[in-house]
């Protein structure tokens, strides 16, 4: 038997082992973790009738939807997701702290050894300490639904907590189900504590997306994970550039916070594990996320930022190149860099040559902006085979080491060291788009007298509304909407007073539309619009005298926007007293979500919906499949 074979062995005499003892401590006492008893709670129903079609997983184990796909062989994929509260560090943790699982460095810390760690493992290890979280299915980060383009997902979502929630697909279009995109009184009513909501749709967009949780500041806590489309090789325009596209190279980033505390960012996590950077608190060893390859490899790594905080972050890996294939899952010509800038919701797909010497490599994120204030920094281990995993060096850790080479993602004045995403080109080159109208829209955040800060967007700060936009869309509800020009009309200056409002910019359907959108504020902002990918068309700075007159500058002297091949986007940094410009076909009438991706500046009103058409010509949710379900408590 080889030693690789051996090892597949002995990981599936401890798979099963798990399964049909469950998890142990040190004295061999079976631990019953919160997951489990919140499943006798609302244990997953049996299959029939048309369910019996239906494709699904037990715990542990691999869906059949994620398979080797098929050009039209779609499937369709369940899931059954509980939410439910739960603890990193729980006592499914304590027997990682056993001396066999810990080793010490020169550095005079203690580590655990990642490579005896399983996937599967049911602990929230975290940062190593204790805190409540929010998950799915006792994971953290949630599972990664793997499946394929065309594929249908019937995700069955039980409430089990005492407050609201709602999914929403990051990434998938939802032309045929507007109504299922997961927006809490815009597409949907929240799911209810106690209560369960069928989420399905087919799956109308490829590549590296995610899911999470679009209610309050839920992701923060856990409420995320991983949405991953793949295609036909044949279909898959880089199938020749990479050899593996595997589960275990998805790398999903957030910054961290302890306790549900809404607060400045305390930590960074990469797949749920990472070194406590909280200070005075209590020490134990340190467990990072672990990524296998093999000499000689070509590895297609997909990364997910879930930015909650101003806290955007730079990826490297040491002494590799990254060769950048797709964004937001859309295809891009193949560009070469050595770090990745990301802002909050963006993805990035590159490709790894795993043609470095046997040994361990950092894979380093760095937070900026707000996460600079406590110097955070994250590492996780690229770790080839053969390699001894407890030879890590750590000499060079510290937030002021800076990875050499080209950046993507960050606007830079030198050329030769940073490349706009702007000037990227899209794998598939379409005509160049005229718009049939402009909208110019802006986002800020300033300190008032009194008030602390306020958010905006167009001067406005947008307040959710009490009905379900698109359920109620036929009941008059447009009498409750406000925007810019309805507020100067009725004598309102957004600008000396507070507007606060639910903000709907109505665009055309079936045209060509263009969105001018400006940060006002001297940050970054990552705007996401639902429903749509858009072709960001031009990027740059006018600085804070000029920004404010942005409209009056462009339509004197046009901005540059480019032509062909701009690449497309679904989330994207509008540039701090600067602008981004992108521009999409309005093709999916509904009411969509247009918000900047840090949580507290759309929870406090840096938010507008999107309302694409008229009410006529939007889709109608079928009565027999509208998601409600009945109380399930």
């Amino acid at each position: 038997m080889t030693l690789n074979s051996l090892h597949a062995f002995v990981a599936i005499c401890c798979l099963v082992f798990v399964q049909i003892y469950g998890i142990q401590d040190a004295s061999g006492k079976r631990i019953v973790s919160k997951y489990e008893r919140i499943m006798q709670m609302y244990p997953q129903p049996a299959t029939g009738g048309e369910s019996s079609q239906w494709r699904y997983a037990g715990k542990d184990m691999q869906h059949p939807c994620k398979r080797e796909c098929v050009d039209q062989q779609p499937m369709i994929c369940y899931y059954y997701l509980v939410i439910h509260y739960d603890d990193t560090m729980a006592a499914t943790c304590k027997r990682l702290l056993q001396s066999k699982y810990r080793f010490k460095l020169s550095n005079g810390r203690e580590y655990i050894d990642s490579s005896k760690v399983s996937a599967t493992e049911d602990c929230k290890y975290a940062d190593g300490l204790e805190s409540r979280v929010m998950v799915v299915n006792g994971r953290l980060p949630g599972q990664s639904i793997e499946l394929c383009f065309g594929d249908t997902i019937v995700a069955d979502v039980i409430n089990s907590m005492h407050e609201t929630t709602t999914i929403h697909w990051h990434g998938m279009h939802q032309r045929l189900t507007p109504f299922m995109d997961g927006v809490p009184h815009v597409t949907q009513y929240p799911i209810e504590a106690g209560q369960a909501f069928r989420y399905r749709f087919q799956v109308d967009h490829g590549g590296t997306n995610w899911w999470h949780s679009h209610t309050e500041h839920q992701r923060a806590f856990g409420l995320a994970g991983p949405l991953i489309v793949r295609q036909p090789a044949k279909l898959n325009p880089h199938a020749h550039l990479y050899d593996f596209d595997l589960t275990e190279h998805v790398i999903m980033v957030q910054d961290w916070v302890h306790n549900f505390v809404e607060s400045v960012a305390e930590n960074i996590l990469i797949n749920g594990r990472g070194r406590n950077m909280k200070k005075g608190s209590k020490v134990r060893p340190t467990l990072y996320a672990h990524f296998p390859v093999i000499r000689g490899g070509r590895y297609r790594f997909r990364v997910i930022f879930n930015g909650v905080s101003n806290c955007p972050i730079s990826l490297s890996i040491d002494h590799h190149d990254l060769v950048v294939i797709a964004s937001d899952g859309n295809d891009l010509e193949p560009v070469q860099v050595q770090k990745i800038m990301l802002h909050g919701a963006e993805r990035f797909d590159f490709v790894l040559h795993a043609n470095q010497e046997v040994a361990n490599y950092w894979i380093r994120v760095k937070g900026y902006s707000f996460c600079a204030k406590n110097q955070l920094h994250q590492e996780a281990v690229l770790h080839y085979q053969d390699a001894d995993p407890r030879a890590l060096d750590t000499h060079t850790l510290s937030y002021a080491y800076d990875a050499p080479g080209i950046v993507l993602n960050e606007l830079g004045d030198d050329p030769a060291q940073s490349v706009s995403l702007s000037t990227l080109n899209a794998q598939r080159a379409e005509p160049v788009m005229q718009p049939a109208a402009t909208f110019y829209t802006s986002m800020n955040a300033f300190q008032t007298t009194g008030e602390g800060f306020r958010f905006q967007m167009d001067d406005i700060s947008f307040s959710m509304p009490k009905m379900s936009l698109l359920q109620t869309r036929n009941l008059g509800i447009g009498q409750y909407f406000c925007n810019s020009s309805q507020q100067a009309e009725m004598g309102f200056n957004c600008r000396q007073r507070h507007c606060q409002c639910s903000n709907v910019i109505h665009v055309p359907a079936n045209k060509n539309v263009e969105f001018v959108i400006s940060s006002k504020s001297n940050t970054p902002h990552p705007i996401h619009l639902h429903g749509y990918t858009f072709r960001v068309v031009a990027m740059g700075v006018l600085g804070e005298a000029r920004i404010g007159q942005i409209e009056e500058i462009d339509r004197r002297t046009p901005l540059p926007r480019r032509g062909r091949s701009a690449p497309l986007k679904d989330s994207v940094q509008v540039p701090a007293f600067g602008y981004t410009i992108i521009r999409f076909y309005s093709d999916s009438p509904g009411y969509w979500m247009f918000h900047c991706h840090i949580s507290p500046h759309s929870e406090n009103g840096m938010a507008a919906v999107v309302r694409v058409g008229e009410d006529v010509e939007m889709k109608m949710c079928p009565v027999s499949n509208c998601g409600l379900c009945s109380s399930v408590s």
